[in-house]
């Protein structure tokens, strides 16, 4: 496969050498899911064009870029990684190979990663979990201001023809994350110990935060076994589960079982969303209505 993938790049390269490769006029910026489209638009608008790597609807983990993307990809300035995504393990080398002239950058940089990927109960910060690191981030606004913090001191870097821009939209997207922030913060107080349940464990950094209980269906990245599932019917029938969140690019079923057996609805969720804000202000609507 890497053989094929090197050579897709050269045919790509050669290609594009012509005044094919001036098609177009923006420098391009590579990142890996929709939401940091969404962050580096929210900080320069239009002036630069964004290449995201991994399509809304598919599994960061085992996701293979198209040819087109390769092309995106030989001609950015810079990749923009999320951080601890499986695809970025995955296809760093082969990103590397397709571009050497790339600058990198990780938006995970000073956010307190969280390990493991399962059931989170988050009434202290000295839980202990286990399995790979939690890349979720940009799920809960107060890392998203982190995360917002390392965007603008690198596009200004890659770009300080927009600085006084990017400063600008900087504090008026800061503002609207402090009301989201706010908003959380009073449902917090509102309804001490709010649990929800979810396939896969996506907003374990939003639990995290606002002290809530996030419960997940999907046992260390994997389907439950039928005990597993047992057990997990239990907890929500305790806890009281009226709403169970499953995200578009996994399987509803184990989900319909539990919601059909403790008497809930399922919701579909979309943290990958191109919509940052839109999909956020539906998760904490949802939330809100518990």
């Amino acid at each position: 496969m890497k053989n094929i993938f090197l050579l897709l790049i050269s045919a790509l390269l050669i290609s594009s050498c012509s005044s094919e490769k001036a098609s177009s006029s923006k420098q391009i910026v590579s990142v890996s899911i929709a939401p940091q489209k969404y962050f580096i638009k929210q900080l320069v608008g239009d002036s630069i064009e964004v290449n995201v790597m991994i399509p809304q609807g598919s599994d960061h983990a085992s996701y293979a870029p198209t040819a087109a993307q390769i092309k995106k990809l030989s001609q950015s300035l810079a990749y923009i990684k999320m951080g601890h995504l499986g695809f970025e393990a995955t296809w760093s080398e082969r990103i590397n190979g397709a571009n050497k002239e790339m600058k990198w950058f990780d938006l995970s940089k000073g956010i307190d990663m969280i390990q493991g990927d399962h059931h989170h109960h988050h009434h202290d910060h000295d839980h202990v979990c286990t399995g790979g690191i939690d890349p979720h981030t940009w799920t809960s606004p107060k890392e998203v201001k982190l995360i917002m913090h390392n965007l603008k001191s690198y596009l200004t870097d890659l770009f300080p023809q927009y600085k006084d821009m990017i400063a600008i939209n900087y504090e008026q997207f800061i503002s609207q994350l402090d009301e989201m922030d706010e908003r959380l913060t009073k449902l917090q107080s509102n309804n001490p110990g709010l649990t929800f349940m979810i396939f896969h464990p996506a907003y374990t950094y939003l639990a995290r935060a606002y002290n809530f209980e996030q419960i997940t269906i999907e046992y260390e990245g994997k389907t439950p076994t039928p005990a597993k599932l047992k057990s997990t019917i239990e907890k929500a029938k305790q806890k009281e589960i009226k709403t169970i969140y499953v995200q578009q690019e996994f399987d509803q079923a184990n989900a319909k079982v539990i919601a059909n057996e403790v008497g809930a609805n399922t919701v579909q969720v979309n943290p990958l969303s191109a919509k940052w804000d839109t999909e956020m202000e539906r998760f904490i609507s949802y939330l809100e209505k518990q």
